[in-house]
C-alpha cells in the first residue's frame, strides 16, 4: 500500500512553491509507513522553493517524483508547483489532488515543510515536535478504515467548538467565523451552515484514496479556483480550509476524538 506525502513550502517572495515527493502503487502495506529522515529546501538562480531531500532509513528507494502523471481539472499540464502563492498550505494540497486525481496513491498524508522543533513545528503532535516520527508511526490501517487521520490529537486549539459563525455576542476578532457561511455555500453549494465546527489544528492529516475520490474531481477544482480568485487575505482564506479539512474527506463538523482514542487510532499507541 504506497502512501504518499505531500510538503507544503512557505516562501512569501516567491509565487510557486511546493514540490511533490511521496510513494506511490499498491504494493504490500509496510510495517514502518516510508517517510522523511531529511528535508530541506533551496533557492537557487530565482527557480522556486523545492524540497531538495526526502529519505527513510526504512527504504533503499526513498524519493519518488509524482509530479508528471497526467490530468489536471483545470486546465494544462500537471506540475509540481503551485500557480500562486495564495491560500497557505490549502493551495498546494489541492493542487496536488486536482493534478493527480486519476492516479492518487492508496493513502496520502499532507504535512507542512518544517521537519521538526519547537517553536515551528509546535503544532506537529509528536516526539520532538517531528514529521518524521509522526509518520513513521501513522497507522495506515486506520487511515483506510476512516478514510481520514489528524494528524494531530491534542484538541488545543480547534476542539471542541472553535468554529461558530452564529456566535453570540459577536466577536469582530473572529474573522474566519465571519467569512466561514459565504465559504461554506460557496464550496458545498449549501446553505446549511452548521453552528458549530472543530477539530484540532493545523491542517496536517492523512487521507486514503477512496475518501478523496467521494467527491469529484471538480469540487476540488472548484476550490482551487476560490482559492485563486478571492480577495480575501491568504490568513482568512488559508485558515478557514484548517476548518474543513475533516468535512471534505467525510467527518463530522465536530470531529474531536478523545485523546486517549485517538493516539491509539492513529498512532497505534
Amino acid at each position: 500500500m504506497g502512501v504518499l506525502i505531500t510538503l507544503w513550502c512557505l516562501k512569501r517572495s516567491l509565487d510557486v512553491l511546493p514540490r511533490w515527493h511521496g510513494f506511490t502503487g499498491d504494493k504490500a502495506e509496510p510495517t514502518n509507513v516510508p517517510t522523511l529522515s531529511s528535508v530541506e529546501s533551496y533557492v537557487a538562480d530565482g527557480r522556486p522553493n523545492q524540497v531538495a531531500h526526502t529519505q527513510s532509513s526504512d527504504s533503499p528507494v526513498a524519493e519518488k517524483t509524482v509530479s508528471k502523471m497526467p490530468g489536471t481539472a483545470l486546465g494544462g499540464s500537471p506540475t509540481d508547483s503551485t500557480s500562486m502563492n495564495k491560500g497557505y498550505e490549502a493551495n498546494p494540497y489541492l493542487t496536488y489532488i486536482v493534478d493527480h486525481y486519476e492516479f492518487l496513491p492508496s493513502t496520502m498524508a499532507f504535512i507542512h515543510r518544517h521537519e521538526s522543533g519547537f517553536p515551528r513545528a509546535w503544532h506537529t503532535d509528536a516526539l520532538d515536535y517531528s514529521n518524521v516520527h509522526a509518520l513513521r508511526s501513522l497507522n495506515v490501517k486506520f487511515v483506510q478504515r476512516n478514510g481520514y487521520a489528524n494528524l494531530r490529537c491534542i484538541h488545543i486549539p480547534g476542539c471542541p467548538d472553535e468554529i461558530q459563525p452564529f456566535r453570540e455576542p459577536y466577536d469582530a476578532g473572529r474573522t474566519i467565523e465571519h467569512i466561514f457561511p459565504a465559504v461554506w455555500e460557496t464550496l458545498f453549494n449549501d446553505t446549511d451552515v452548521p453552528a458549530m465546527v472543530g477539530a484540532p489544528c493545523c491542517a496536517q492529516f492523512a487521507v486514503s484514496r477512496e475518501q478523496v475520490r467521494k467527491r469529484p474531481r471538480e469540487f476540488y477544482g472548484h476550490a482551487l479556483q476560490f482559492l485563486r480568485d478571492t480577495a480575501l487575505e491568504d490568513d482568512a482564506s488559508g485558515r478557514v480550509f484548517e476548518y474543513l479539512w475533516h468535512i471534505i474527506f467525510g467527518q463530522d463538523a465536530v470531529y474531536c476524538p478523545p485523546l486517549e482514542q485517538c493516539y491509539r487510532d492513529v498512532y497505534g499507541r
